[in-house]
């Protein structure tokens, strides 16, 4: 049912829509972000959407919904906070988050996006904490990044199995992060290999 909607969504509204939806559909559907990215992706594989128009869409999305999180808690975090506490639904989460702010401090901006529900809380508690925006910026836009270049292929590549992939989706990522992570240290052990042959010639 979630799939229909957001293919249906994604037909009558294009890239705007899609925008729209990853900014406040956060704050307002109940439907994971891992669905709507690789049903993007699968759209895209179906010719529906371009990839990088679609890419673009989502990753501004999901910037905004950060941004915008963040902002709240900087603006009106304190009596939000307190209202968040009261409800089960949210007080486990923010528990969580806490802990991971206290392993990680900024640092887990980055990881969060990685952790369903925590993405959503670690923003705005780093603005109601009054976090420089410039620090929530790198760490936040770029775990965001990361998180998205992961799963967008997962849908463009595999979207036909997009409910066995979000049933298993952190031992995926984790597997799929740990392998960009020593992709790009190779990458960059070469270049400065190279560089440094260069030197000596």
């Amino acid at each position: 049912m979630e799939l229909e909607v957001i293919l249906d969504m994604i037909e009558n509204n294009g890239y705007i829509g899609l925008f729209i939806w990853l900014w406040v559909g956060v704050f307002v559907f109940p439907v994971p972000n891992e669905v709507i990215t690789m049903t993007v992706g699968l759209a895209s594989s179906l010719g529906v959407l371009h990839p990088a128009g679609a890419f673009a869409a989502v990753y501004g999305g999901i910037v905004a919904a950060l941004t915008t999180a963040y902002t709240l808690g900087r603006v009106i975090g304190r009596p939000l906070l307190s209202y968040f506490e009261k409800r089960e639904r949210f007080s486990k989460p923010i528990q969580k988050s806490m802990k991971i702010m206290d392993q990680y401090h900024a640092l887990s901006l980055s990881i969060s996006y990685f952790i369903p529900g925590v993405r959503n809380f670690l923003p705005f508690l780093y603005g109601f904490s009054k976090l420089p925006y410039k620090t929530f910026a790198l760490f936040a836009y770029s775990g965001a990044l990361l998180w998205l270049s992961i799963v967008f292929p997962l849908g463009l590549l595999f979207g036909d199995h997009i409910e066995t992939i979000v049933a298993h989706e952190q031992e995926i990522l984790i597997l799929l992060g740990i392998i960009l992570l020593f992709f790009v240290s190779f990458k960059l052990i070469r270049r400065k290999r190279i560089k440094k042959r260069e030197k000596m010639t």
